[in-house]
């Protein structure tokens, strides 16, 4: 016999267990299918042969990303809040760089 408590800590703690392996096998792919492009032409590479994300720095112009959509089908997913400086150069067509932008196709 099980008491009532101790059935309801140990689903508890199941529980728990299964959403921590579930967000570190869900953290593992997107750290795995997360790709660095410095350059326009590895953007353009990348999208085209590896499925995945592309982190890669922005000019913010918004005709810079028309030209990415257009070429490689990549659209901007998000501009994370702990950006990371991966170069000064936009990767689409050089100038400054403001921020990064992680870049993904809809699958």
């Amino acid at each position: 016999f099980v008491p009532l408590d101790g059935l309801e800590n140990a689903v508890t703690d199941l529980l728990q267990s299964i959403h921590h392996d579930m967000f570190l096998a869900a953290k593992k792919l997107l750290d795995e299918k997360t790709y660095v492009a410095t350059d326009y032409d590895d953007f353009k590479r990348i999208m085209a042969e590896i499925p995945g994300l592309i982190k890669a720095m922005w000019r913010g112009d918004e005709s810079c990303e028309d030209v990415i959509k257009e070429q490689t089908s990549a659209t901007s997913r998000c501009a994370p809040f702990q950006q990371e400086r991966l170069s000064d150069v936009c990767v689409c067509g050089g100038g400054k760089a403001k921020k990064m932008i992680v870049w993904s196709k809809a699958y």
